[in-house]
C-alpha cells in the first residue's frame, strides 16, 4: 500500500461514510483498519487502530464519549480491546474512564508520570483492566505489534506509539502532540530540548511512517499548518520547519518557540479534572432544557449562573443581558468558555435551536456539565427588555478612542496573539491574549476604561464581555488595529516586518 494513497484515504474520512480502506496485496485482501475521529471545536483527533484479521482495535486518545466511539466500531465491524492515551490532555476532558465502564477493553496509559488519581483511589478496580507503559515496552493486539517511545518536551511522561503489521508492511506512528502535521507540540524554553530529544527518535524510522498526530491545525496544544492531522515522516522530513532543525539545538529552539499560540486558562483546570478527579461519564448527562422565557429570566437571577450568548455582536451590543458572556460558536467557542465559567458556576446559553447538540457537546468536552438549559435567539428576542438590564458594553469609534489615547483616559488592552502584538501595537497597551484573560485579570488597572482591541474587532467583542462581566468598564475598538495602523495613530513596533 503505498503511503501517499494511504494519507489521501484518511483524508478523505470526515467527508466519507466508508469504515475502511483497503488494497489487494499479493493477491489477498489485507487491511490494516485505520479510523480518524475529529472533534472540530477542540482540533483533536482520536485514532482506531485494528488488525484486520481479528478485528481487535486499538482507540488512540479518546474524548468522553463512549456511545461515538461505539457506534464508529460497530459500523466499522470491529471490537475495541484497547484504549490507549498518549499523554493526560490538557484541552479536553480524558475518555480513558469513560471507556473503561462502557467496553471491556484494557487501558494503556504512561508509565513514566505518576498515575491518575481515579486509578489511585481505587485501585484494586482499575489494576486488572489498566496496564502502565514505560519507554520500550511492547504488546500485541491480533497481528499489530505496538511498542511505546517516551517523547515528552510537550507533556511530561509522554508516549507515541509504533504499530507496524508485518503482514501488509504498514508502519503507523502515533505521535499525540510531539510532532504535528507542519508543525509540532507548544513546549517552553526549558523543554525545548527534551522535545528535540524526543523528535529525533523517530530518526530510525522510514520516510513512508504514517504519522497520525494527535490535533489539527487550530489547536492551542500546538503549531501546525493547515493540514489534516496525519501525514507521513519523509513528508514532514522535508517539509516540516521544526524537523528540518532538529540537528540543531539553537536553531531547534528559535523555530519552536517562535509564534507558539499561548496556552489558555483553562488547561490547568483540565489537568486537575483529568489527574485528580473522576468527572461523571457523559452518558449520564441529561440533555440541558430548552426554557420558556419566564423560566430563563427567573434562572438568570440565580447566583453563580452565567449565561453565554453565541448570537452575533451587533445583537449583543443591542439587547445583551449585563453580565452576559459573548462566545459565538466558533474554533475559539471552547478554550474561551472554559476559561471563563468557573468550576461552580452553572450555564445557561442563548443560541439558533440548530446549535443547541453541538454547544452542549463542546461545553462537556471541556468539563462544563452544570447546564441548566438554553433558549432560542427567537424567543430571546421576544423577551421585554425592560425586564433586564441589558450590557452597556458598546464599540467605540477609532477618533474617539484616539482622543482618549491622546488624554490617557483609557487603558488599551491588545487581546491578539504575541506574534500579532510583535509585528505592531497600539502605542502603550498592554498585552494579554484572550485565551489568557481570565488569570491575568487581575493585572489590569481599575479605575479607567479599557479598550480592547485585536486585529478586526471578533476576539475583542468576546474579551470585552468577559470583563464587563467581571466589573471592568470595558469598550471595544471598532475596526480593530488595522484601521488605526492605517490612520497612522501612535504604534509601538510596526517597523517589524509583517509575515503571514
Amino acid at each position: 500500500m503505498k503511503p501517499s494513497k494511504f494519507v489521501w484515504a484518511l483524508a478523505q474520512q470526515d467527508k466519507d461514510s466508508r469504515a475502511h480502506f483497503a488494497e489487494p496485496l499479493g493477491g489477498i485482501l489485507d487491511l490494516v483498519i485505520v479510523r480518524r475521529i475529529t472533534e472540530p471545536m477542540i482540533a483533536q483527533c482520536a485514532y482506531f487502530v485494528a488488525c484486520p484479521r481479528t478485528r481487535q482495535a486499538i482507540l488512540v486518545d479518546p474524548v468522553r464519549d463512549s456511545l461515538r466511539y461505539g457506534e464508529i466500531a460497530k459500523e466499522i465491524g470491529i471490537t475495541i480491546n484497547a484504549v490507549l492515551e498518549t499523554h493526560a490532555p490538557s484541552d479536553y476532558v480524558s475518555g480513558v474512564v469513560e471507556m473503561l465502564t462502557a467496553h471491556p477493553a484494557h487501558a494503556f496509559l504512561s508509565g513514566e508520570t505518576d498515575p491518575p488519581q481515579w486509578y489511585v483511589r481505587d485501585q484494586s478496580r482499575w489494576e486488572s483492566q489498566v496496564t502502565f507503559l514505560k519507554d520500550g515496552a511492547t504488546f500485541s493486539l491480533g497481528d499489530l505489534q505496538v511498542r511505546a517511545l517516551l517523547t515528552p518536551g510537550h507533556a511530561e511522561g509522554a508516549l507515541s506509539i509504533s504499530i507496524e503489521h508485518e503482514v501488509s508492511g504498514m508502519h503507523v506512528l502515533l505521535t499525540g502532540d510531539a510532532l504535528l502535521a507542519g508543525g509540532a507540540g507548544r513546549t517552553n524554553a526549558e523543554d525545548a530540548e527534551k522535545l528535540r530529544d524526543s523528535l529525533q527518535r523517530f530518526a530510525k524510522f522510514s520516510d513512508q511512517t504514517i504519522v497520525l498526530a494527535g490535533h489539527r491545525s487550530g489547536s492551542a496544544c500546538g503549531r501546525a499548518l493547515n493540514l489534516p492531522g496525519e501525514t507521513t515522516l519523509g513528508i514532514e522530513r522535508r517539509f516540516n520547519p521544526v524537523l528540518r532543525v532538529v540537528g540543531s539545538a539553537d536553531e531547534f529552539a528559535a523555530v519552536i518557540c517562535a509564534r507558539q499560540p499561548e496556552r489558555p486558562a483553562y488547561f490547568s483546570r483540565m489537568e486537575d479534572l483529568n489527574q485528580l478527579e473522576s468527572p461523571t461519564l457523559m452518558r449520564e448527562l441529561s440533555e440541558p432544557p430548552e426554557l420558556e422565557r419566564n423560566l430563563f429570566l427567573q434562572r438568570l437571577s440565580f447566583p453563580g449562573t452565567v449565561s453565554i450568548d453565541t448570537r452575533p455582536w451587533s445583537k449583543f451590543t443591542f439587547d445583551g443581558v449585563e453580565g452576559a458572556l459573548h462566545v459565538p460558536l466558533d474554533r475559539d467557542f471552547a478554550p474561551i468558555v472554559a476559561g471563563a465559567v468557573a468550576g461552580d458556576e452553572r450555564v445557561v446559553f442563548i443560541c439558533a435551536r440548530s446549535q443547541v447538540g453541538d454547544i452542549t457537546r463542546t461545553l462537556h468536552l471541556v468539563g462544563i456539565d452544570a447546564i441548566d438549559g438554553w433558549i432560542s435567539d427567537v424567543e430571546y428576542a421576544k423577551i421585554d427588555r425592560e425586564v433586564m438590564t441589558l450590557s452597556e458594553i458598546d464599540d467605540i469609534s477609532q477618533h474617539a478612542a484616539r482622543r482618549k489615547h491622546q488624554e490617557g483616559e483609557a487603558i488599551f488592552l491588545d487581546v491578539r496573539t504575541t506574534a500579532e502584538w510583535l509585528r505592531g501595537r497600539i502605542a502603550g497597551a498592554k498585552l494579554m491574549t484572550l485565551t489568557q484573560i481570565p488569570e491575568q485579570i487581575n493585572q489590569i488597572p481599575r479605575g479607567k476604561c479599557v479598550i480592547a482591541y485585536c486585529a478586526a474587532g471578533g476576539r475583542s467583542a468576546r474579551a470585552g464581555a468577559y470583563l464587563r462581566r467581571n466589573g471592568i468598564d470595558c469598550a471595544t475598538l471598532k475596526g480593530g488595529y488595522w484601521p488605526w495602523f492605517g490612520r497612522d495613530f501612535p504604534v509601538d513596533g510596526a517597523d517589524r516586518p509583517f509575515r503571514t
